[in-house]
């Protein structure tokens, strides 16, 4: 099982050449890539997937259990949340690209941006590109909504093979 990290979206570094787009759609991740591959020349591939550890505020135990290891044995593998990622790396222009989905086996990525199904976090691309980047998503049959959610890096944090 894949090593599990703790972050918030809030604490990524800003980037003057990373964007983070925020793209609603009904349609299944692999069919979005699919279009986005289509649609921008590119070659988007999935990759291993993040698994992320829940975390909960739970009451201290007053007595100690019996079964407490099989017990926290157990909680550990249930608080895992498995998210799909596919990447792709464009050696030509020094940029590379991660499609993630928020919706993951237990839980969203961020909590606040429910409404978003997946991410798009694109490093190496200017601000004149990026508004072209965006008009483009737009046009994407699958895709019903896409704008930019801010300058955040989600890579940095979550840790993703390059």
């Amino acid at each position: 099982m894949s090593t599990t990290i703790k972050y918030k979206l809030e604490d990524f570094e800003a980037d003057d050449e990373s964007i983070l787009i925020g793209i609603i759609s009904s349609a299944p991740d692999y069919t979005v890539c699919w279009h986005i591959n289509k649609h921008l020349k590119i070659d988007l591939r999935r990759c291993e997937d993040v698994h992320l550890q829940l975390i909960k505020k739970t009451k201290k135990n007053t007595a100690p259990d019996l079964f407490t290891s099989q017990v926290e044995e157990l909680k550990s593998e249930l608080n895992v949340s498995a998210h799909h990622v596919f990447k792709y790396i464009d050696e030509q222009l020094f940029s590379d690209y991660y499609f993630i989905a928020n919706k993951g086996t237990r839980t969203n990525l961020d909590l606040q941006l429910k409404r978003i199904s997946y991410f798009l976090e694109v490093n190496g691309i200017k601000a004149d590109n990026a508004e072209q980047l965006m008009f483009d998503l737009n046009a994407i049959e699958p895709i019903e909504m896409a704008y930019l959610i801010g300058r955040e890096s989600i890579i940095n944090k979550l840790q993703l093979p390059i």
